[in-house]
């Protein structure tokens, strides 16, 4: 509704004693993304499904066996 015919109309309202009542409702909506972080316990022996992150240094004494793909990043400076 545009301004001055709010203006107006709440005048008539007042001239004529009728009683308007105001209703405002604001909503709002947020949404947030939050990433799910699971922790496993890894076994020391047998096979391990899914996805796995190392957070931190990973020391591997022995073999190491891939199947698929293998991506290494180096670190500037170190």
């Amino acid at each position: 509704m545009h301004k001055s015919m709010k203006k107006v109309l709440f005048w008539l309202a007042k001239i004529f004693k009728i009683d308007l009542t105001v209703e405002k409702i604001v909503y709002r909506d947020v949404i947030v993304e939050v990433p799910k972080i699971v922790e496993k316990n890894v076994a020391l022996e047998g096979v391990i499904e899914g996805d796995i992150t190392v957070k931190g240094n990973l020391i591997v004494e022995g073999s190491l066996t891939v199947q698929g793909e293998v991506t290494c990043y180096k670190v500037k400076g170190k």
